[in-house]
């Protein structure tokens, strides 16, 4: 049985860098090594990294020389503070036999780290889309053979509902079966729509406008509690764009936002257009509850969703659109503090070949 070496390790600089290596130490744990965080320090008592060490139970100090008389068996200095003076009093007041990693070093070592994470981020996202090739192929094959019967059952129903003496008790029967057509109707729509090719119509457009139009459509449907405002860059140009692709990705963007204020007793909606070197971003920021990382690792993912009754196509098919479009999709979220979703468009003219997912 192979037992890990274990390593004890003290960190000098309690920033934003200590709180990232501090979680990834936490996801990754080197195969022929164990490290044990044993304390943290650094002047501010308030840094992230020293608040994050005290949630997790590790001694954290002001004085980082109160880490060599607490632990003289420490094997491991990582300094993070980025200060020669600070590194130079580590070496002269270190323990002999406690080796020291500088804040480039730390640097290095935080970033290979991040690219194994990444890495394997994208190994498990690329399995996952593999298998759902399929699943969407079978999909969207249900979806067409669905679509006659259902089409007759609605036309059926609609007429029904139109009879003026109906029952009561028949009349709200038929409305119940209606509502729950539609409601199939619409997810077959967005079925079809999210497994099939895309085929963009590019012609130039005023996207300020139609980001203005989209939000004058949609501002309609908010609760009085959930205000919508815009801020739309007047130096957008024209550019090539699906104007009905894009109005639907925006739309969905929106739908979603408005989805997480939903129960909070007041809410706001932010729409903004920005211009950066060679690419435009439409921005839309809501102050809802956000999403925690491991839903935020999975938003795009077609048929991942956390709200009931929803087929969880919304955010796929905005990146699908995006992508289409030689853009990306961006989403920034944190718990409590709400969702920043930021679709990028190049300014320059892109015709992409789409393939089916």
């Amino acid at each position: 049985m192979h037992i890990p070496h274990e390593i004890d390790v003290i960190i000098v600089g309690g920033g934003k860098g200590c709180h990232e290596i501090l979680l990834l130490f936490e996801e990754y744990q080197p195969r022929n090594m164990r490290l044990n965080i044993l304390g943290v320090a650094d002047l501010n008592p308030k840094a992230p990294g020293i608040r994050y060490a005290r949630e997790k139970g590790i001694f954290v100090t002001q004085d980082f020389r109160e880490l060599f008389e607490r632990f003289p068996q420490a094997d491991l200095v990582i300094e993070l503070t980025g200060d020669e003076e600070v590194l130079e009093k580590i070496y002269r007041l270190k323990p002999k036999k406690t080796k020291v990693i500088d804040h480039l070093g730390a640097r290095l070592f935080w970033e290979i780290i991040a690219l194994f994470r990444e890495k394997s981020f994208c190994e498990r996202r690329l399995a996952h889309m593999e298998s759902l090739n399929i699943t969407i192929e079978l999909i969207c094959h249900l979806a067409h053979e669905l679509r006659n019967p259902l089409t007759v059952v609605g036309g059926l129903v609609r007429r029904m509902a139109k009879y003026p003496q109906l029952p009561k008790e028949l009349e709200e029967h038929v409305r119940i079966v209606e509502e729950q057509v539609n409601r199939l109707e619409q997810v077959i729509r967005e079925l079809t729509q999210v497994a099939k090719p895309l085929k963009l119509k590019f012609v130039p457009i005023n996207i300020n406008e139609l980001v203005k139009k989209v939000c004058e459509e949609f501002r309609p449907l908010l609760p009085p509690n959930i205000k919508l405002q815009t801020n739309l860059d007047p130096e957008i140009p024209e550019i090539y764009v699906d104007p009905d692709l894009l109005r639907e990705a925006v739309w969905q963007v929106l739908k979603n936002a408005g989805e997480a204020l939903q129960g909070q007793e007041s809410g706001n909606i932010r729409v903004e257009t920005k211009l950066c070197y060679d690419v435009l971003a439409i921005v839309i920021v809501d102050n809802g509850p956000g999403m925690t990382k491991e839903v935020l690792e999975k938003a795009t993912l077609p048929f991942f969703t956390t709200k009931p009754k929803a087929p969880g196509l919304g955010l796929y098919l905005v990146q699908k659109i995006a992508t289409a479009h030689g853009g990306n999709l961006y989403i920034h979220s944190t718990p409590g503090q709400g969702t920043v979703v930021a679709i990028e468009l190049p300014l320059r003219f892109v015709e992409i070949i789409v393939p089916p997912v």
